[in-house]
């Protein structure tokens, strides 16, 4: 016969109730940064299709395939991918403001990846670490 016991569930303390929130907040925000990188890697290629192949087509293409590799990092729980990639779209921003530039799509998508790689690398880290079981 299985009895169970009247005693309540233990509360966790504030704190570590909301860590699993926020590590899924933080993977939601990766993921969502990576897919944007793979958009703006794949705009960035096939801009050699729509442009005269010259120097600007051959950077952009190639600042399209470095988006690929650091898509390839944001799938990852490393900050490192993050980094690099808020100062690879930093370079956007100087086109933004900059006079007799036109901005085009791949700009203000890069824009967006700063602002979602930037608010997960200033969102707190879990003080166990990835590696240590939970208690």
């Amino acid at each position: 016969m299985i009895t169970t016991s009247a005693q309540p569930s233990p509360r966790l303390p504030k704190s570590q109730s909301m860590t699993p929130r926020l590590s899924q907040l933080k993977e939601q925000l990766r993921l969502a940064a990576m897919l944007l990188a793979l958009l703006t890697g794949t705009l960035l290629i096939t801009g050699l299709w729509q442009q005269s192949l010259g120097e600007d087509s051959l950077l952009s293409a190639g600042r399209g395939a470095i988006f690929f590799l650091l898509a390839l990092g944001l799938m990852g729980t490393r900050r490192l991918s993050l980094v690099l990639t808020a100062l690879l779209c930093s370079a956007a921003a100087t086109r933004l403001v900059s006079v007799g530039t036109t901005t085009g799509l791949t700009d203000w998508l890069e824009m967006l990846m700063l602002v979602i790689c930037v608010s997960v690398l200033l969102l707190p880290t879990d003080p166990r670490g990835p590696e240590q079981p939970e208690t």
